[in-house]
């Protein structure tokens, strides 16, 4: 929030909405700064390296699938709260994919969490019947930004899903996803 109202020129930036802030877009890594470095600072370096883990062949791959760096980003953060493995994120993207493409909600557990706040493995009926667009149980298709700060296995399985027959998933106590 430091750096809200800012202006940052990266590529990757295109086609965020300007309603929507940075969440999504800073690359989560290891960064060293000095003391003297400002939040400008701080920022720009998270958007610096995002833009360059970004690169010209995962750009492309989002782009031949007729989809926007912004919704890449978006259901790649998803997957960053939904299934750990790199397997799991690239079968649960073609679900998600396909659910979005039909118009069929997300039903995503991470999303109504992102909302209220809550770590809970699943939601209650009541958190599923909260009123916003980030709600992927009561409105279908993405929400109108990320929900957290995806990392490379996340973005690269939005870019390259692996295409798969499952329309619905659940995930273990353990983590483990059953199809």
């Amino acid at each position: 929030q430091a750096a809200a109202g800012e202006t940052f020129n990266y590529d990757a930036l295109s086609s965020k909405p300007e309603s929507v802030d940075l969440e999504g877009y800073l690359f989560p890594d290891t960064y060293n700064f000095y003391t003297t470095a400002t939040p400008h600072d701080v920022v720009d370096t998270m958007l610096h390296n995002f833009d360059g883990k970004l690169t010209p062949e995962l750009r492309q791959q989002v782009k031949q699938q007729g989809r926007t760096i912004h919704e890449a980003v978006t259901l790649a953060s998803i997957l960053e709260r939904e299934v750990q493995t790199e397997q799991d994120k690239r079968l649960v993207a073609d679900i998600f994919w396909r659910r979005r493409d039909i118009g069929m909600a997300l039903q995503a557990d991470s999303t109504v969490n992102y909302l209220t706040g809550k770590k809970t493995p699943s939601i209650s009926a009541a958190d599923k019947q909260v009123d916003s667009p980030y709600n992927t149980y009561k409105y279908p298709g993405l929400p109108p930004g990320p929900i957290d700060n995806p990392g490379l296995a996340s973005i690269r399985a939005v870019a390259d899903p692996l295409q798969n027959d499952y329309w619905y998933f659940l995930t273990t106590p353990e983590g483990e996803v059953v199809y």
